[in-house]
């Protein structure tokens, strides 16, 4: 076994993680991601093992890794140099791959070092709701939606209206027993490359060709001018219908039975006991006021949204 005397804790979504290593670029992605992230959580750290392996494979890959779960376990596998094991009751993982695999900060980051932290936190301490998050004098609106409806657009549509951006596209809801208590991804900003039609500013940031093979624009929120933080209290939920044509912008209230439908699409996984503590989750913020916003224009969006949070309704 491969000494691993490289070590280093971070916090993302504000929950200890320690990782050990013996390859320093394995590092280098988690610093990117998580050395912003304050702690917010006072919980036992859950602990991440990544070895490199010195066999030289010169390519990453030729198929995406697969990921299967059985019960608290789950595995990530690309081939027999590059796979991943949780144990989600233990809090422990174990990553091995190449050093073409480490060395790739892109690819390590999407199919292995990500999805492996966020599942372990996610099993123990938070439900994800697949949403963008802005907030305004303190109420925190979750934007929910599947892909292609315009989340991260319209939170930062918001964002350059004065609001205050957490997320771009997923919202973590702690399970501590604190009412709705939220932590965003304020870090960074991905938009789809199209989004450069909309916002000019957008145009001249670097484009990146993610491992799924789409191209997104990368931005700092600080880059951007506008105001940004990683927690708050959620106040309302609204779920996405956007239109390519010109359309009027309405909200409709939704019941909580229909919220909580809508939430169930979120991220579930694991044994019964982790599915059940992660709905309970979802049932205490289906229970927020919630609605349905149909909309094509931004900017009648956003008024839309202020004027909701200023009612109170």
């Amino acid at each position: 076994m491969l000494p691993l005397r490289l070590e280093a804790e971070y916090f993302p979504m504000g929950f200890p993680l320690r990782i050990s290593t013996n390859f320093q670029p394995a590092l280098n992605p988690a610093a990117l991601m998580w050395s912003r992230f304050p702690k917010l959580f006072d919980q036992s750290p859950m602990r991440l093992k990544i070895v490199v392996s010195g066999d030289s494979a010169n390519s990453l890959p030729s198929d995406p890794p697969v990921l299967r779960g059985q019960q608290h376990l789950l595995s990530i596998v690309a081939d027999r140099a590059n796979f991943a094991a949780a144990d989600l009751d233990s809090g422990f993982a174990h990553i091995c791959v190449s050093r073409e695999v480490a060395s790739d900060p892109a690819y390590f980051r999407y199919h292995f070092l990500e999805p492996i932290a966020y599942v372990l936190i996610a099993a123990r301490h938070i439900a994800f709701v697949h949403a963008s998050c802005i907030a305004l004098d303190g109420r925190a609106v979750l934007l929910c939606g599947s892909s292609g409806m315009g989340k991260t657009c319209l939170a930062y549509a918001c964002a350059r209206r004065g609001w205050t951006f957490l997320s771009g596209d997923a919202v973590a809801v702690a399970n501590t027993g604190e009412s709705h208590r939220i932590v965003g991804r304020p870090f960074e900003i991905r938009f789809r490359h199209t989004a450069a039609r909309l916002f000019p500013e957008l145009a001249g940031l670097p484009r990146a060709l993610r491992p799924s093979g789409k191209t997104d624009i990368e931005a700092d929120p600080r880059d951007l001018n506008i105001s940004s933080m990683v927690e708050g209290t959620a106040s309302h939920l609204v779920f996405l219908d956007r239109s390519d044509q010109l359309a009027a912008t309405s909200l409709h209230g939704l019941s909580a039975e229909e919220a909580r439908r809508e939430l169930e699409q979120g991220i579930l996984f694991g044994d019964q006991s982790i599915r059940d503590r992660q709905g309970r989750t979802l049932d205490r913020l289906g229970q927020l006021p919630a609605a349905r916003l149909h909309y094509s224009d931004l900017n009648a969006a956003e008024l839309a949204l202020r004027e909701l949070v200023g009612t109170g309704a």
